[in-house]
């Protein structure tokens, strides 16, 4: 039962600093470090022609890929890059 209490404590103690929190006033605005960075292809634009590793090692390109309904392309970044 004292466990409870303490989760409890923690709990509200937590949600009180972040409300503290979001209501501060920033000290000063963020920078602005998008503006004009290109994010990728728009929305049905076509994609250039590329070639990439697997994870088997085989060199595949988009045409290699894609199916009769399209290709969905996964990018994970890894912290050991």
């Amino acid at each position: 039962m004292r466990t409870d209490w303490i989760v409890f404590w923690a709990a509200a103690a937590l949600a009180a600093g972040l409300a503290w929190a979001q209501s501060r006033p920033r000290l000063h605005a963020l920078p602005k470090t998008d503006e004009g960075v290109k994010t990728g292809p728009a929305i049905g634009e076509k994609i250039p022609a590329f070639q990439a590793v697997d994870q088997h090692g085989r060199r595949r390109s988009f045409e290699d890929l894609r199916g009769p309904r399209g290709l969905v392309l996964m990018f994970v970044r890894s912290a050991d890059w």
